[in-house]
């Protein structure tokens, strides 16, 4: 048994191509604009927040921007000891105790943690840092 093959040959016009490009150019658009938004709304669900104050009897402020904590000390602490809890119930410490801190006397500590925090506790600071807003 033989099967036979019917081959229709088509042409295309300018003006099809014309017409498909004109329908395509749309949804391109659409496209290409979805991952620009998604890219503009990062980051907004990590606001910048500042803790810290005088009056609550602390050390200077520590700033919470994303995946890192930078400290500003009126004086320099004894002992640098920064503790976090991030958003996936892990923690971690770091500081003098774990070989992080700055050097002895410095007034200014930017620690990197690799995830986003849900609570710090910063040594020789009253104020804590809880799930966006400073306590």
């Amino acid at each position: 048994m033989s099967e036979q093959v019917t081959r229709t040959t088509r042409t295309l016009s300018r003006r099809t191509i014309v017409k498909g490009a004109a329908w395509s150019l749309p949804v391109i658009a659409a496209a290409a604009a979805v991952p620009l938004a998604s890219a503009s709304t990062k980051g907004s669900a990590d606001p910048v927040v500042t803790c810290g104050s005088a009056a609550a009897g602390d050390n200077g402020s520590y700033t919470i921007s994303g995946e890192r904590v930078i400290v500003s000390y009126d004086s320099a602490p004894d002992v640098y000891e920064l503790n976090a809890h991030f958003r996936d119930g892990t923690s971690a410490s770091y500081g003098t105790n774990d070989g992080t801190a700055p050097a002895q006397g410095s007034q200014q500590w930017s620690v990197e943690t690799g995830k986003p925090v849900a609570w710090v506790q910063v040594h020789s600071f009253n104020t804590h840092y809880q799930n966006g807003v400073c306590q």
